[in-house]
């Protein structure tokens, strides 16, 4: 049975307790308790589980009613219904004027479903609440000082932390500038730095003691092209990608050879449509020798911005070419973020009152190329941040409407098939959360020093 077919009992209550209250003869009875026809909604629909959410609901008086003055509510009830779709016990009790609090303890992860009534005068109010995995309190690996913030963080396999174009060995080691902060390009692979400064590709090598060594520069091509800065990059120990807006450049690194610029190849002949904070262009995925190149792209007929991921695949001669009889794919949203071998898209639908958003998350497959492995609707209450993808891999961000309260990002999970998301660490009312990828999160601290706090994470459980 649907959501909306259980609400006849509450609605029914509702309905017979208007009627004997006297709504004017030539309003229906059901819109002297409708007020808005969803009614509003808390401030604060994410929550973690296990824990007593107490929301605050509030009436919402409809003027059709020809209401005397100084009518309220004089009564309330509620339902609660799991994410399968039993009752949860609740509470909810009138507290003044046109407001109520709603109690319950919800004991699994996923999306509740909210009926609320005022009587004889108020409003029908129908929400979702978000319960979450709470991990706010998982304990921190590192706390670099005298950092704001990064837009892209990673760790070398010797310990070395590389925020945006600068390393950190730790204490008795100074600050190492290895790149540059703004639209870093940086790559860590091992303990391979890859990074850009001064029209340059860098490869530097953690040795495991002192300053990373640089271990080869090459040139970064000049162009006349509008756009020539870096949208995306892939790197391995001995392989760093980067593409602008139209086209990909490949460096090689051997033993022999050191760092070489190899052939340049053009992945589209028109710039396409920006998307992220960053006006980024394309996002770059790789699974075996596949390279995927997602962009977004104005459909000829409907002239409708869509979204694409293409295979390409290096030829003979070393160019990167669409892969033969593979063609491009087209994915619902825009793309929203990415991780090992994931792409985040968001679609974004309108709902009576204003917009709400539907989180895509697609696996990057070798047999299939990407398939849609999870779908997310986030209710009213929720919104997520479009983050600057250019600096590299993240992970949705979302909070509850107005940034108030703890900030969550979906997680699969495989026995469930489903996607819940999760409470990120710090406390819930810091807006300093700037980034989530597959192995850290790291927050700005909230005591007004400029130091970095930086968790582990995973994006699978």
């Amino acid at each position: 049975m649907s959501r909306g077919a259980r609400t006849g009992p509450l609605l029914a209550a509702m309905l017979a307790l208007v009627v004997g209250a006297g709504c004017p003869g030539d309003v229906p009875p059901e819109s002297c308790i409708s007020g808005d026809p969803i009614g509003p909604i808390p401030p604060l629909v994410l929550v973690p589980v296990g824990e007593e959410a107490s929301l605050r609901v509030t009436a919402n008086p409809n003027m059709n009613c020809a209401l005397d003055e100084g009518s309220f509510p004089e009564s309330v009830t509620a339902e609660v219904q799991d994410p399968d779709n039993l009752p949860v016990q609740a509470t909810v009790e009138l507290t003044s004027g046109w407001g109520a609090t709603l109690r319950f303890t919800p004991t699994m992860t996923g999306r509740y479903h909210v009926i609320v009534a005022f009587a004889p005068v108020g409003s029908l109010s129908q929400f979702d609440v978000y319960v979450a995995e709470d991990e706010r309190q998982r304990p921190s690996v590192a706390r670099l000082s005298g950092v704001p913030q990064c837009q892209h963080l990673d760790r070398t396999s010797s310990g070395t932390w590389v925020c945006d174009g600068r390393a950190h060995r730790g204490s008795g080691f100074p600050e190492q500038t290895v790149g540059r902060d703004h639209r870093p390009s940086t790559a860590v692979v091992g303990n391979v730095v890859w990074t850009m400064v001064e029209g340059q590709v860098r490869r530097f090598v953690d040795t495991g003691e002192g300053p990373l060594v640089r271990a080869g520069s090459a040139l970064y091509p000049t162009s006349m092209a509008t756009d020539v800065s870096p949208h995306t990059r892939l790197a391995t120990e001995t392989e760093y990608l980067v593409l602008d807006a139209t086209t990909l450049y490949r460096y090689t690194f051997t033993e022999e050879l050191g760092l070489s610029v190899a052939r340049t190849s053009k992945w589209t002949e028109q710039p396409g449509l920006a998307f992220g904070s960053d006006s980024t262009q394309v996002i770059a995925m790789r699974v075996g020798p596949t390279l995927w190149l997602v962009s977004r792209f104005q459909a000829p007929v409907t002239f409708l911005a869509r979204t694409r991921a293409c295979p390409f695949q290096l030829d003979a001669q070393d160019h990167y070419v669409p892969v033969s009889g593979q063609p491009c794919q087209v994915l619902a949203g825009e793309p929203l973020g990415h991780g090992d071998g994931v792409l985040w898209t968001r679609e974004v639908t309108s709902t009576p009152r204003g917009f709400t958003s539907v989180l895509h998350r697609h696996l990057v497959t070798a047999e299939r190329g990407l398939v849609e492995e999870g779908v997310l609707a986030l209710g009213d209450g929720l919104s997520v941040s479009v983050p600057e993808l250019r600096a590299g891999p993240a992970l949705p961000v979302i909070t509850s409407f107005g940034s108030t309260g703890p900030a969550a990002t979906p997680r699969w999970d495989a026995e469930r098939n489903a996607l819940l998301l999760v409470l990120l660490p710090g406390p819930g009312t810091n807006t300093g959360i700037t980034r989530v990828s597959d192995h850290f999160t790291w927050t700005v601290n909230l005591d007004g020093l400029t130091d970095l706090r930086i968790h582990p994470w995973t994006s699978t459980p």
